[in-house]
């Protein structure tokens, strides 16, 4: 394991604040994220400049729900691309720490390094603020919709294995309680909630269920295409899958437990991240 302290601090205070975000509890969340920000300073894991850009954007992104109607689309417009260029790492400066270097889950995967890092999460504090719904269930909750979409994520698998994407190959890493804490809280806390609780849930109010559903899955494989075709694909297939939890499984919490089951069952099961 690299050295990790005491940069780690900043994360000890980080993720608590998402947790407690998620909970509802705003206030006790904003103390702790801006101890984070402070031990980030502190630590150098985050400079000055870049905390307070990640501040204005949070500032701004509280405004939105006071702005006139009229404006609200192209406020709304800045805070997706904000919030792609914080997910995608496209601000210089934001705080990442490596955890775990150069590490196989078995002899079949490809070698990878894991890290975690501040920018993509931070998202989720400013989709809270601007977007009042977030946390809210977008409907009744639907057995049938629900068992689809976890039958749409053993598709997904199946597709997976199918294309030599990814192969049989069962592990248990000693570093999987490490790694599980940040994929939930980190990766697919932030990603739901751009993707289905603002972007599907907006679509779903202006155009009906099954289209909004349908782009957002859509958006979700295009932001994987880094990863190749068949990788977006396979994405646009889970990003279906997410969206049906989370229309009829209860909201975000739902497809937020889809998304990160789906990482647990890919990571003990299967290659990971894909077959070498």
């Amino acid at each position: 394991m690299a050295e990790i302290w005491p940069d780690i601090l900043t994360w000890l205070a980080f993720l608590p604040a998402l947790l407690l975000a998620w909970g509802g509890h705003r206030r006790a969340a904003l103390i702790l994220l801006g101890l984070s920000a402070v031990l980030a300073l502190a630590s150098g894991v985050q400079g000055a400049l870049t905390s307070g850009i990640f501040a204005l954007c949070l500032l701004a992104a509280a405004q939105i729900p006071r702005l006139p109607e009229a404006v609200r689309p192209v406020a709304h417009a800045g805070l997706i691309l904000t919030c792609l260029a914080l997910g995608l790492g496209l601000v210089p400066g934001s705080g990442r720490l490596t955890l775990l270097s150069d590490i196989r889950t078995g002899p079949e995967s490809l070698p990878f390094s894991y890290g975690v890092g501040l920018a993509k999460p931070f998202t989720f504090f400013l989709l809270l603020w601007a977007w009042p719904g977030l946390l809210e269930a977008p409907g009744p909750v639907l057995r049938r919709g629900l068992g689809a979409a976890l039958l749409g994520l053993a598709g997904v698998f199946a597709l997976a294995l199918a294309g030599h994407v990814i192969a049989w190959e069962p592990t248990l890493p000693g570093w999987l309680p490490l790694f599980l804490l940040g994929n939930l809280l980190l990766t697919c806390l932030p990603e739901e909630a751009f993707f289905r609780g603002y972007l599907q849930q907006g679509l779903m109010r202006r155009l009906g269920l099954w289209p909004g559903l349908g782009l957002s899955g859509l958006l979700f494989g295009a932001a994987h295409l880094g990863g190749g075709l068949w990788l977006a694909g396979l994405a646009v297939l889970a990003g279906l899958a997410y969206g049906l939890a989370y229309r009829f499984g209860g909201g975000l919490r739902a497809a937020v437990a889809c998304h990160f089951g789906f990482n647990l069952v890919h990571l003990l099961l299967f290659t990971y991240p894909a077959a070498a």
